[in-house]
């Protein structure tokens, strides 16, 4: 379902100003351009697809629930964001675990690889890299964590980042650039046979 005006579709500050004025079946506009996005931010989060699903569905909730909070200046990716940030890390607390998957450990977004593009080899060498790489990324604190998915999985710029979680752009370099370290220690430490941090 998409809302055009002139054949141009409506922006998300649009289409939530008609949610806002009672047509509340425009919401499933909102739904489909961010359900996707919204899932894979809480899995590469939490680790858990069919979890994921759930807590998206309760971050659609809530949004719904807030609307009337937004106030429109073409920032509501940010305000969804944050909604399911603070949503996810309740999660996390809650479950008293942190797992997270890395873009740097998949070929791309929603893609798999194909049998023939690696040798056997190659890839029982590759899967084996990847599970450090979780490994290590399961050991960042969930700040540095955070930071990291939003600056190099959801490509956000520091600004982005700072909407969402309220940090300033100092702490969330620092984050980043902690978070890349400890990552990249703990993969060496792994790959020379160390046990890790």
């Amino acid at each position: 379902m998409t809302i055009k005006k002139n054949g141009a579709e409506f922006s998300d500050d649009d289409v939530i100003r008609s949610v806002k004025n009672g047509n509340s079946a425009n919401y499933e506009v909102i739904i489909n351009r961010y359900k996707s996005r919204i899932v894979n931010f809480v899995y590469r989060m939490i680790g858990d697809y069919d979890e994921s699903q759930n807590i998206s569905q309760e971050v659609f909730f809530q949004i719904y629930r807030k609307i009337g909070r937004y106030k429109e200046n073409n920032t509501f990716q940010s305000f969804i964001y944050t909604i399911a940030r603070n949503i996810t890390l309740n999660y996390l607390k809650k479950m008293n675990r942190v797992t997270f998957f890395s873009k740097l450990s998949e070929k791309g977004e929603g893609e798999s690889i194909q049998a023939g593009d690696v040798t056997p080899d190659e890839k029982m060498e590759k899967d084996e890299r990847e599970k450090i790489l979780n490994l290590g990324l399961k050991n960042l604190i969930v700040n540095q964590r955070l930071a990291l998915i939003m600056k190099i999985y959801l490509g956000f710029s520091y600004k982005k980042i700072a909407e969402v979680t309220g940090w300033s752009q100092p702490k969330i370099e620092t984050l980043i650039s902690r978070g890349k370290v400890n990552l990249i220690n703990y993969v060496r430490l792994q790959e020379k046979g160390g046990k890790g941090v």
